[in-house]
């Protein structure tokens, strides 16, 4: 199981705000098979059985924007490649809570 997470940026938009720009990345990824993500405040969640998936969706994201008219994207990804075990978003996250008092 592959996850990453990945942040976004377009950068000389002339606008503080980015919501639309994310939108339209996670639009250009939403329908693709073999692909999960999750979006958090601060980034997306994707998860995958193949790294390939991972990599084609940053690579939708950041075309999406130059698409959009965005000079220069930049790309923070994350990824956490485990062949040992298979868990998903949620069940990390479950662990995770599952450990708190």
């Amino acid at each position: 199981m592959v996850m990453a997470e990945i942040s976004i940026t377009p950068i000389g938009t002339g606008r503080t705000g980015i919501s639309f720009y994310v939108a339209k990345a996670l639009e250009s990824i939403s329908e693709m098979e073999g692909l999960r993500y999750e979006l958090n405040p601060m980034g997306t969640v994707l998860e995958s059985d193949e790294m390939n998936k991972i990599l084609e969706a940053a690579g939708r994201m950041v075309e999406v924007l130059h698409n959009l008219g965005v000079e220069r994207v930049s790309v923070i990804l994350k990824v956490d490649s485990r062949r040992d075990k298979s868990s998903t978003i949620s069940e990390k996250v479950n662990s995770v809570r599952r450990q708190m008092n």
